[in-house]
């Protein structure tokens, strides 16, 4: 009886601390900003090259929602996590597959606007990522949006334009992956 107790009660526990698991990756069913609001896990869902699982990513939000205008036009926080399960990906490829993403999901206009931030970004990621890496990208209103690596601070980039130009790489029209865009706004 005492097994079957502690058995539960290590159940409980640890199904209250993740909320999903995918791919060996455990994600927490909510985040806390630094300055405590609370964020729910949106969604999650594999993002995949070539039948190559690459990595996790998960989307924190104020109040879950499936609709991506919603989500675009809302001034709140989120949170991207990318947690990555392939041995290694190197930064050319980060990179390129950043660049990718902006372009696709941005005009000509817009990208020129947003050059310099963009640029930014991709200095961040000056070296492979690899298995077990995790990124963190945290928007939040009054400061823009702070990138991280393995819970170290890269640095932050203001502008909600470029907030939106970020989450439109895995929430636009044209989305790095689309069954990771169903699995972030929970479909």
């Amino acid at each position: 009886m005492k097994t079957l107790l502690a058995a539960s009660c290590f159940f409980l526990f640890t199904s209250l601390a993740a909320a999903a698991e995918l791919s060996g990756v455990f994600i927490d069913d909510e985040y806390t900003t630094d300055d405590g609001q609370r964020l729910v896990l949106n969604g999650v869902g594999l993002r995949e090259k070539f039948w190559i699982d690459v990595y996790v990513g998960s989307l924190y939000l104020p109040a879950k929602s499936d609709d991506v205008t919603e989500i675009l036009s809302k001034p709140g926080p989120w949170r991207i996590q990318l947690d990555f399960i392939y041995k290694e990906v190197a930064q050319k490829k980060l990179v390129d597959t950043w660049r990718e993403g902006f372009e696709k999901n941005q005009s000509g206009e817009s990208l020129q606007a947003l050059q310099s931030r963009i640029d930014q970004f991709y200095a961040y990621f000056d070296g492979s990522a690899v298995a077990k890496d995790r990124y963190a990208l945290d928007y939040t209103p009054a400061t823009g949006t702070r990138i991280s690596k393995n819970q170290q601070v890269l640095g932050v980039i203001e502008g909600e334009d470029f907030r939106n130009a970020l989450l439109e790489i895995w929430l636009g029209n044209h989305p790095a992956d689309k069954n990771l865009k169903k699995g972030m706004l929970g479909l």
